[in-house]
């Protein structure tokens, strides 16, 4: 929450104050992006099993850097890597659509935030994107699959 509040105001001059697991505050450390806090624990993880077992995201992916990329945790793992999306970029978005659908159909989040913070926290087999996907048409099993598991919840 106070990562959107200083992404919005901006951070020049502005010590970050972030309360870590063991409750201690180190202040003007930079925490990287992550999309934002909307998805609780269980779902979340529920997704990440999806990702993994399907071939969506790297099976080298952990788990905390998920979480936390994903917005369910506050504090940054040591070693954090970026999620690394192995099918089209035109299903990662989908699949962030369909994440976040909730806040986004009651307007409190927009699809251009969630397409900037996209390029922090995901590769694209690898690579770093300098955009997400514009919306397109595509048709496959990988995105009917992927459509599927999040119409059954």
């Amino acid at each position: 929450m106070l990562g959107d509040i200083l992404d919005r105001v901006g951070m020049d001059g502005i010590g970050q104050l972030v309360l870590e697991q063991n409750n201690t505050f180190n202040i003007g450390q930079q925490q990287p992006v992550q999309m934002p806090p909307y998805l609780s624990r269980e779902w979340a993880v529920e997704i990440y099993n999806f990702l993994i077992e399907n071939g969506y995201i790297d099976k080298q992916t952990q788990a905390e850097d998920f979480l936390y990329l994903m917005g369910v945790t506050a504090t940054a793992p040591l070693k954090m890597k970026p999620i690394n999306w192995q099918t089209t970029v035109q299903q990662l978005r989908r699949m962030l659509e369909l994440s976040f659908n909730e806040p986004l159909s009651r307007g409190s989040l927009k699809k251009a935030e969630i397409e900037r913070r996209a390029t922090y926290c995901f590769l694209n087999k690898g690579k770093k994107m300098k955009e997400l996907a514009k919306p397109s048409a595509e048709y496959s099993m990988d995105l009917d699959k992927l459509e599927n598991f999040f119409r059954q919840k």
